[in-house]
């Protein structure tokens, strides 16, 4: 089995290709799994030449990049209840937590992600129908990045607090003024 194979037939994946069942049936209407992995691959070489999303990647490892984004992508196309989605969500922003800590992923950078998205799905020759689903499908990325930002900055705080208690436990002043 292949590194690249490896990663998307982990058995710690986030989402089970045989197990799940995905909205519209849209991984079959991609082209089956095969088709899907290149898709991804694609998408992930796409971000690396991208100038704007490589800063909001750097330092990632190809393997990580890869790992991340086949996350978001069967995350968003996963056909579960509300509530295992919101599990899955936060399963991903907690698998994820590193790269989503600087909460480094405003509208424009979402936008160029989902820009590369679409030319990826065009570079393999996704029909133009099932590009749409996709399309709307991929729109739950940007709640994922908003959310994960949040809970990021919310932690930030929470850490903040912590350590200014602490501080001033032991030594009468505090460490951050917010």
């Amino acid at each position: 089995m292949s590194q690249k194979q490896s990663i998307f037939r982990s058995p710690n994946a986030l989402v089970n290709f045989e197990k799940s069942k995905f909205k519209d049936d849209i991984v079959h209407k991609l082209g089956g799994e095969d088709q899907f992995q290149f898709l991804v691959i694609s998408f992930c070489e796409r971000i690396r030449e991208d100038r704007l999303l490589r800063k909001c990647y750097k330092g990632l490892a190809e393997k990580d990049l890869l790992d991340l984004q086949k996350d978001m992508i069967l995350t968003s196309f996963v056909d579960v209840s509300p509530a295992e989605y919101q599990t899955l969500r936060s399963k991903l922003i907690l698998r994820h937590h590193l790269i989503f800590k600087e909460g480094r992923f405003p509208k424009h950078q979402y936008e160029a992600l989902e820009k590369n998205f679409e030319d990826a799905m065009r570079e393999v020759w996704v029909e133009e129908e099932v590009l749409e689903l996709c399309k709307g499908y991929f729109g739950a990325v940007e709640s994922i990045l908003k959310d994960s930002s949040s809970m990021t900055r919310q932690n930030k705080i929470e850490d903040d607090a912590y350590v200014n208690r602490v501080t001033y436990r032991m030594t009468g002043k505090l460490a951050f003024i917010h």
